[in-house]
């Protein structure tokens, strides 16, 4: 018996879809209404005994794993992982570095200390200067218990007691980054006191870290916000705040409102915007996005009205829409406060409408630079042109980007040959590529056409003009990248001289690959000159990361679509060897 036949007899189907939707019994059957698109009449049927879910209304159906695969957005070895932890299945390829032991003891400690937290919150004494906060600040008491706030008072090893009393070891606080050793008086101590306390959650409600927010600053207090440190299990680049709760909104409306803090989320979800998240505690990140983008394509972006918070949206908004995403930006009234949360306190229909009215990126950037400038005045003008002209030029595709261009002079009184000149004469970003959809061609740097195209002839630009950097990140470069490309005698060129301890130069090569390397050169000229070697190895180490991010991606699509044959034509065995694959190439 094959390891998925051994978890869909082990899990429940119907407990398990049950989790997600209220199924009700149907003679032989279960049904409820679909989760995967709106209906108003039942269509969506579970039968146990088959092991198998259809929906009438839209005509998706599967087993356990492919239910999986649509609510949480994840790929099949994904939902393999999950389901055989659920269902105590031992898969091989799946151990890790980390052992599973660990990683379940962080996610007890965590739960018990978010419940001592959240109880110090609701009965102590001490607490009640946390509870006025809360309370200032709109938050209910029916708020708090959903989502499990707490407070620690100002004490140095409350938390250390009380975890250590009930039974979990110093290493157990060390491993979750609940307590700090103190070198000195060989003692431990809590990370967080004198905090709010704010639980984060994994997308299936595990607890894997906590935000504290300080309610009176001191010299020692170190900072307003606080974030558990890097865990096992906790990685603030890629740990979305509410996603647990807000997935299932997030997928039934196919929006996304991306806020800035923890209050933020708590207020939007009070007046039924369930959708909302936010980053949690720190800078907004592609892992965070390519998470979200799992449940939703669309994504409205809300954040702080100040000069900061209007820097970090526009970093927030540049990956967004590299990643493909359709970008919103919901814009506050002047009078509405500083934030979401600010502006729902003063009144909950202004924050919906500003919702209900989100600009597109290029809208909102045009009333963004618009509003800061004098149009009347011509040195104003010059620089409202160069501006959004250097936000038109982002734009992939052409016939989007003329209209841009045409909108922008008709508001200038400008002629619009006179803009496009502006752009030639500003410096172009570091990125040599657009994240974009892989099958469309763009005008665009070089001869590349796909995105493949584009982040190898991007890579092979900065080699080209800098050609230490391949000596440098040559572990990290793989020749299985550049197989069947153009590529590939570039590559080989430099591992033969790496090999012989050569100085690498990318000259002398044969007439078609000299071309090559010439017109690269150039390319890389062009964009990368006047920067530092720092920023320019920096760029192309994040680009090589990509590289390998699309490269695995291929090779999964292509094995998923080998894995789809095999169980079409029923080869158990051929299933089975795929399977092992993609397992495998999930975990390099």
């Amino acid at each position: 018996m094959s390891d998925t036949q051994t978890i869909k007899d082990r899990v429940d189907i119907v407990q398990f879809i049950s989790e997600y939707v209220p199924l009700k019994k149907a003679g032989v059957n279960w049904k409820a209404c679909c989760p995967f698109h709106g209906e108003k009449t039942p269509s969506f049927m579970v039968n146990a005994e088959r092991q198998f879910w259809h929906c009438f209304g839209c005509g998706k159906s599967g087993d356990i794993f492919s239910f999986l695969q649509e609510m949480e957005g994840v790929e099949f070895p994904e939902a393999l992982k999950i389901l055989a932890e659920r269902a105590g299945v031992e898969i091989k390829h799946f151990k890790s570095d980390i052992d599973k032991g660990k990683k379940n003891r962080i996610y007890e400690v965590n739960a018990k200390a978010a419940y001592f937290y959240h109880q110090f919150l609701l009965t102590m004494p001490a607490a009640q200067s946390a509870r006025d906060y809360l309370r200032d600040r709109g938050v209910s008491e029916e708020s708090i218990k959903k989502w499990q706030i707490g407070f620690i008072p100002e004490q140095w090893d409350l938390l250390t007691k009380y975890l250590l009393k009930n039974n979990f070891t110093v290493d157990d606080l060390l491993l979750a980054g609940l307590v700090v050793k103190n070198e000195n008086r060989r003692s431990f101590y809590d990370v967080f006191r004198g905090r709010v306390m704010f639980p984060i959650k994994d997308i299936y409600g595990n607890i894997i870290g906590f935000t504290g927010r300080i309610l009176v600053e001191t010299e020692h207090s170190g900072g307003k916000y606080v974030n558990t440190s890097q865990t096992p299990v906790f990685d603030k680049s890629r740990a979305v705040y509410g996603l647990d709760l807000a997935k299932m909104e997030i997928k039934n409306k196919d929006e996304i409102i991306l806020v800035e803090g923890q209050m933020d989320v708590i207020a939007n979800h009070a007046i039924g915007l369930t959708q909302a998240v936010a980053a949690s505690g720190t800078a907004l990140t592609e892992g965070h996005l390519q998470l979200l983008k799992r449940y939703s394509q669309n994504i409205l972006f809300a954040f702080d009205a100040d000069e900061a918070g209007i820097k970090a949206a526009k970093r927030g908004i540049d990956i967004a829409v590299g990643l493909g995403m359709n970008v919103k930006i919901i814009t506050l009234p002047p009078d509405a406060g500083k934030d979401a949360d600010e502006c729902i306190q003063k009144s909950p229909e202004m924050w919906r409408q500003a919702v209900s009215q989100a600009q597109g990126v290029m809208s909102w950037y045009f009333s963004l630079i618009f509003g800061k400038y004098d149009n009347n005045n011509p040195r104003d003008r010059q620089k409202i042109a160069e501006e959004l002209v250097t936000e038109i030029e982002k734009i992939p595709k052409l016939i989007e980007k003329d209209t841009w261009y045409k909108k922008l002079a008709d508001k200038l009184g400008s002629d619009i040959n006179t803009l496009k000149d502006i752009a030639k004469t500003l410096k172009k970003p570091v990125n040599l590529y657009h994240r974009e959809n892989p099958t469309e061609k763009t005008e665009d740097v070089g001869v590349a056409e796909t995105l493949w195209d584009k982040l190898l002839s991007a890579f092979w630009a900065y080699i080209i003009y800098q050609p230490k950097l391949f000596f440098d990140l040559y572990e990290n470069i793989k020749p299985e990248y550049f197989v069947d490309t153009p590529y590939i005698s570039l590559y080989d060129w430099g591992q033969k001289r790496y090999n012989n301890k050569e100085e690498l130069k990318f000259i002398g090569l044969p007439q078609a690959g000299q071309n090559q390397a010439d017109l690269l050169f150039l390319q890389g000229e062009k964009v990368l000159d006047g920067l530092s070697d720092k920023e320019i190895k920096d760029s192309v180490e994040q680009l090589l990361k990509r590289i390998r991010s699309e490269w695995v991606k291929k090779q999964k699509e292509n094995l998923n679509f080998e894995l789809n044959r095999a169980r079409e034509a029923g080869d158990k065995q051929k299933e089975d060897e795929i399977l092992n694959l993609i397992i495998k190439l999930n975990l390099t």
